[in-house]
């Protein structure tokens, strides 16, 4: 009877550290985008200021929920520090 010894994979964390990494600053990078041309509020407006801005149709599409909603929120906040 032989011995047999399970050796654990990496479950994948160390590599999903380096996307979400990628991923919050690309969202935070379209965002400013947003809030600078103030294209947030409409999705259209949002899609075609960041295509034009040379963001992949892909990248726009994946990212461009979270990208409006980061800027929304900044906006806010903006304007809640406001006196």
């Amino acid at each position: 009877m032989s011995v047999i010894t399970i050796h654990p994979l990496p479950d994948g964390s160390l590599c999903l550290d380096a996307v979400r990494t990628q991923r919050v600053a690309k969202v935070a990078e379209m965002a400013s985008r947003l809030v600078e041309t103030g294209a947030f509020v409409d999705q259209s407006d949002s899609i075609l200021v960041l295509v034009s801005f040379g963001y992949s149709p892909f990248e726009v599409h994946a990212l461009l929920d979270d990208a409006r909603q980061v800027a929304a929120e900044h906006v806010v906040a903006m304007e809640m520090c406001e006196p």
